[in-house]
């Protein structure tokens, strides 16, 4: 360990002289510039307090030296030449403090970072730094990322932050998940114990990512379980035991992507976006009214009439997940907040501005918005809701369930899978019209939608009502059906809406052509 006696003999130690006291009493554990007295006196035992000219104006000599031994300090540095007196000498003495006076053209910051270099260089502090950094990083088990950060920089002096990709200009260290690279701790300076500590931190934060990867992904795994469950108790107590917040009051809000799920091991960057901007749906689909989160709740605005909102506050981080053909984002609260007034949107908005970059920012997806159902079942039930709301949905749209009114039922059944399934198994037998086949459905649901009138539907679809006349004819024929026959009229047109809402031309995302 370092001594006065030592640093005097460094290139920055040579600029200053020993005035009074002893150089050998106490060790130097640090080196501090102080420019206000009371920076003196909360200085740690064994530093070398550097004094500013303004630090001097509020306390002469002998205050100084009095706060400094106190405090325990090795020594105290005056700015420029200092002459001295007896009585100096003899507090000097009696206090164990070095009194030394700096160099008049040498800057204070140049004396403060050489002399810390040198402590920094010592071989007995260097190991007790790290020792000391490492036992209280270790003591922290099941801490967070911004916990162990803050205690690391506190026990070696130094800034650590943890940044995606590290600066070229500062010192940096991989952080490894699954012997993957994620991010780097990164730090300024030349401190050897800093250096060895941020490989320290670097592994101790990818065990606490892969800790919370590993638990976030059980949590998905039991709520897609509870999702399509046929015994719903069961699932719950499996989804409850792994964290997902079942018996809370949930909203759903569905991203349809039809471009699915990424392959394994490949990149999803709409999986990822919506991580990123998951705590911000809220107020920017109008869950909130104030925009955003605010104190980890809802905001101040509402789900419509009895929407989640008010003082309600999440009881836990948004879930996001891969869910059929998008992604769901699940939002849970502990209560429910009735509000009389909701939300004056329309059943559809565009993509507010600012929910994320890339792909969800420029609106290439729709997205739908359940409502607020408590419990098990009605966790269920908001993001079946929110699926059916997407599937009406075109990108760049925003479709709340609570909006559709008599559509409502339309859009359960477009986000309904078996219905979908139903649907085309109903109108299948179209595929076998040849050149007519891409425009059966856009031609059926015309007609049936305009009740049966040719004159109607050839408006509609820009055809002579003899051309309808020609393709209703043979739609019928091959579907064996009787389009006079009320139910099978109802069932048809049904079908027509539920495929049309949800199938594209196959490679396109354009809808099926109606001419």
């Amino acid at each position: 360990m370092r001594r006065v006696s030592d640093l005097l003999r460094t290139p920055a130690g040579r600029r200053l002289t020993l005035v009074a006291g002893p150089w050998d009493a106490r060790e130097v554990g640090s080196v501090v510039l102080v420019d206000e007295m009371r920076e003196l006196a909360a200085a740690a035992p064994g530093a070398l307090a550097i004094l500013s000219r303004h630090a001097m104006r509020s306390c002469d000599v002998l205050d100084a030296l009095r706060l400094a031994g106190r405090g325990g300090l090795a020594g105290i540095v005056l700015p420029g030449p200092s002459g001295t007196t007896r009585e100096t000498v003899e507090l000097a003495r009696r206090e164990r403090v070095a009194l030394l006076a700096g160099a008049s053209d040498h800057s204070l910051s140049d004396t403060v970072l050489g002399l810390s270099a040198a402590v920094r260089a010592d071989p007995g502090l260097l190991l007790r730094r790290t020792r000391e950094a490492i036992d209280g990083i270790g003591a922290m088990e099941g801490a967070g990322e911004d916990d162990i950060l803050r205690a690391a920089s506190a026990s070696v002096g130094v800034a650590y932050v943890v940044a995606d990709l590290a600066d070229p200009a500062a010192n940096a260290t991989v952080i490894r998940v699954g012997g993957r690279p994620d991010g780097y701790v990164c730090w300024e300076g030349e401190d050897p114990a800093a250096a060895i500590v941020a490989q320290v931190v670097a592994t101790t934060l990818g065990r606490v990512r892969a800790a919370a990867r590993e638990a976030e992904a059980a949590r998905e795994r039991a709520l897609l379980a509870l999702l399509g469950a046929k015994d719903t108790r069961t699932a719950a107590r499996r989804a409850r035991h792994e964290g997902v917040p079942v018996d809370g009051w949930h909203v759903a809000v569905f991203l349809r992507d039809p471009g699915g799920e990424a392959a394994p091991g490949a990149a999803d960057p709409v999986l990822r976006e919506a991580r990123a901007t998951a705590a911000t749906l809220p107020g920017a689909l109008g869950l909130g009214g104030d925009g955003g989160l605010r104190d980890a709740g809802l905001g101040d605005g509402g789900l419509g009439d009895g929407g989640l909102g008010g003082t309600a506050e999440l009881s836990a981080p948004p879930l996001v997940t891969r869910w059929q053909d998008g992604v769901l984002v699940l939002l849970t609260a502990d209560e429910r907040t009735t509000l009389g007034a909701g939300l004056p949107c329309p059943p559809s908005a565009p993509w507010p501005s600012g929910v994320g970059p890339g792909g969800l920012g420029a609106g290439s997806l729709g997205a739908g918005v359940g409502t607020c159902q408590a419990g098990p079942d009605g966790l269920r039930r908001t993001a079946s809701q929110a699926r059916a709301a997407a599937a009406r949905a075109a990108a760049g749209e925003v479709v709340r369930f609570d909006r559709l009114g008599v559509h409502a039922l339309l859009a359960e059944l477009s986000g309904s899978e078996s219905a979908l399934v139903a649907a085309r198994d109903m109108l299948a037998p179209l595929e076998r019209l040849g050149a007519l086949s891409a425009h059966a459905v856009p031609t059926l649901k015309a007609y049936l939608d305009s009740w049966g009138s040719r004159t109607r539907a050839a408006e509609l679809l820009s055809l002579h009502p003899n051309a309808v006349a020609h393709r209703i004819r043979r739609i019928a024929e091959a579907l064996d059906a009787d389009l006079s026959d009320p139910q099978t009229r109802f069932a048809l047109q049904l079908a027509c809406h539920v495929v049309l809402d949800h199938d594209c031309l196959p490679g396109t995302t354009t809808p099926i052509s109606s001419s």
